[in-house]
């Protein structure tokens, strides 16, 4: 028999392709058509993080990777380290500023293509193949995938890959031993497939690890003719992307995980990370699996009882099938949408962390559509009704409720991108037209703001300018004394921000520019340019009663100053982040944590000296607040603070060493503002 040519042998497998590929080009060119609409023509994403990856990108094709910004230290600013290497290439070959969204357009939709693809192919195992076809068809029909094709992010492209590594894990163990040329189609994975999924995963998100370890676990589990430490590399993959960035910043954590990951956040010590860690989830399953709120524009409302059946539909469907792994591999990717549920930032941006999570869902929807069918086929038949075939038809309705939110979501789409396009990017622009090429612009969206400035930035947030991640996640009172120790130089000439954002608004001069839009995607109405003004900065270092500038300092404690903190071993007990604000009066501003009810830390002392403590209380309060103030546990002296910003108190110090003490303050009645203290001979 005469040997096909290659391209009559790939023929049969186009034409397969040819509906998933036309009615992705159809959903593609229909949304792009919506945003060059909204936005007059121009190619815009709706995410400021995704010219955040354009930069990185420009970087990497400038051969300075991790370089945020000319001249800028290294920094691991982008959670996903494949996208921008991914997107690199273009913009070497031309695809610079505006164009560049289009190449990430491009990606976006293959991968959405794909993502239907291998989720068909994953349900293929549990359900019937009409089935598993309409689970395809819900990654198309879903609103939230069409959004995040065309929003310049990693999300539908990690979707797949962990997508794969699920079912591809699962043929694994299913494979039999004896693998060979007669081998069904399609072909068993390699164990060097695996462990290049194991690797691709967490270099796109962090989140990947789900898929390293699911990976993993499956070669420990069967070796297949090879040793179980073979699966070794798999369950180290995670570390790689940590690995990189300490080489290449000396930085092995990701600036994001320190801004925004719970764990990491100073204010959530584990009893604390637990309630919200619940209190995260219960929102997933009782609010954002229901369609209400933050996912209205994507799903439709009321379906969180179907969902959460969808789970225990996978279960059903492994046991009938005789494949729970594959089943069990499908349900650790649908609970990985718990794993957003660590971060601060769990609903922010669509709430686009949990949604690459979504395929593994609607194989569950696809089984529960299965398993109805089939119990509505037998009650048919004891009624004596004729019914065939009704599963096909339940998951299609699953994929009309879908499509149903389909216009909304692309609208919405349109709109965010033509926000961002009219705030952020628009400001940007301004920025390379009316400020010096040295400015250096001090930022809390920094993405669209470098990318097309082409200034050099200062991200108060931290995820872009390496160190500055810790001040952001304490609060503005910490960026406040932080700044104060910063020299001159590095500081920014301009801030364009949200004032609300930034927090400290002693620093922002006089306005130059603003930009107001009224879009939901944004983090405020209104962004404005400043001149930077640092008067204030150290104008409240020192206590302002005269008769104590006559002593001489032993040791003092700035409240909010982190660092300062740490070395006197200060207690934060139940503070939060938004009582870390910066006090002004006459002309002067301090960092200070409201709403204390006990202060400890440790602080040098001398005999027969003195401490100075600023203290302020609420201006609500109708009568001045107590305080007592005790050292190592002894010596109390008692204080009545009257309200307003600030007051300076001297407490005498008769009986102490000269030595460290622990100091504890403590409100007999209200609570207090706590800003400083300093110790004197």
């Amino acid at each position: 028999m005469p040997r096909l040519s290659p391209l009559a042998e790939l023929t049969p497998r186009a034409l397969r392709f040819a509906p998933l590929g036309l009615a992705t080009l159809v959903l593609a060119g229909l949304t792009t058509r919506a945003v060059l609409h909204t936005t007059g023509g121009v190619p815009a994403v709706p995410l400021d993080d995704a010219y955040i990856h354009f930069q990185y990108a420009r970087s990497i094709a400038e051969l300075h990777p991790f370089r945020y910004t000319a001249g800028a230290a290294p920094t691991p600013g982008a959670t996903s380290l494949l996208w921008p290497l991914l997107l690199s290439p273009f913009y070497a070959l031309g695809a610079r500023r505006e164009s560049l969204v289009w190449v990430a357009w491009l990606i976006g939709w293959v991968s959405l293509a794909m993502l239907a693809h291998e989720t068909r192919l994953l349900a293929r195992g549990l359900v019937r193949p009409s089935v598993a076809l309409a689970a395809g068809a819900m990654v198309l029909s879903f609103g939230g995938f069409t959004w995040f094709a065309a929003s310049g992010m990693e999300v539908v492209p990690f979707a797949w890959l962990i997508t794969r590594a699920a079912r591809r894990a699962a043929e694994w163990i299913e494979a039999p031993d004896d693998r060979g040329s007669s081998a069904p189609s399609p072909p068993w994975p390699s164990r060097r497939e695996l462990l290049v999924l194991a690797a691709l995963a967490p270099a796109m998100r962090p989140e990947g690890a789900l898929a390293s370890w699911t990976i993993a676990l499956a070669l420990a589990m069967r070796p297949h003719g090879g040793k179980r430490i073979a699966s070794l590399p798999a369950w180290l993959s995670p570390l790689l992307p940590s690995l990189v960035c300490f080489v290449a910043t000396g930085q092995a954590v990701n600036s994001t995980a320190v801004a925004k990951w719970l764990p990491m956040n100073p204010y959530y010590p584990a009893s604390r990370f637990v309630w919200a860690f619940l209190d995260n989830a219960g929102t997933l399953f009782g609010t954002l699996l229901d369609g209400r709120l933050w996912t209205s524009v994507f799903l439709p409302s009321g379906g969180r009882l179907v969902a959460w059946l969808a789970l225990a539909a996978i279960v059903l469907a492994g046991v009938h099938t005789r494949r729970m792994p594959r089943a069990l591999a499908t349900l650790a990717l649908a609970l990985g949408m718990l794993l957003p549920a660590t971060y601060e930032t769990f609903l922010v941006n669509r709430v686009r962390y949990i949604w690459p999570f979504a395929p593994a869902w609607f194989v569950g929807l696809g089984a529960l559509a299965e398993l109805s069918g089939a119990t509505l086929e037998r009650v048919a038949i004891e009624l004596g009704v004729a019914v065939d075939d009704v599963s096909p038809l339940l998951a299609g309705v699953v994929v009309g409720f879908f499509a149903s939110r389909l216009g909304w979501s692309i609208d919405d789409l349109a709109e965010s991108a033509d926000a961002v396009r009219r705030q952020q990017v628009s400001l940007a622009h301004w920025a390379h037209a009316a400020l010096p090429p040295n400015a250096r612009l001090g930022v809390n969206d920094t993405g669209a703001m470098a990318y097309f400035s082409d200034r050099a930035t200062f991200d108060v947030v931290g995820l872009t300018t390496a160190g500055e991640a810790r001040y952001w996640t304490a609060g503005p009172g910490s960026r406040f004394e932080h700044y104060e120790h910063l020299p001159r130089e590095r500081l920014p000439t301009h801030f364009i921000v949200y004032p609300e954002w930034f927090g400290i608004d002693a620093l922002l001069g006089d306005e130059l520019a603003s930009r107001t839009v009224h879009a939901t995607i944004l983090g405020g109405t209104t962004m404005s340019a400043y001149r930077a003004k640092y008067d204030a900065l150290g104008s409240a270092e020192k206590p302002f009663d005269a008769a104590v500038a006559g002593h001489r300092e032993i040791d003092a404690l700035d409240v909010c100053d982190i660092d300062s903190e740490a070395a006197h071993r200060y207690a934060l007990f139940d503070a939060v982040q938004t009582n870390d604000v910066v006090v002004e009066d006459d002309g002067r501003a301090d960092g200070a944590r409201l709403e204390r009810r006990l202060d400890r830390f440790e602080l040098r002392l001398a005999p027969h000296g003195f401490v100075v403590a600023r203290w302020g209380a609420d201006e609500t309060a109708t009568e001045p607040v107590r305080v007592r103030v005790e050292v190592d546990g002894r010596s109390p002296t008692s204080v009545d603070v009257p309200d307003g910003p600030w007051h300076e108190f001297v407490i005498p110090v008769v009986d102490a060493t000269p030595a460290v003490h622990e100091i504890r303050v403590r409100a007999v009645t209200g609570t207090f503002s706590s800003l400083h203290y300093w110790s004197f001979e």
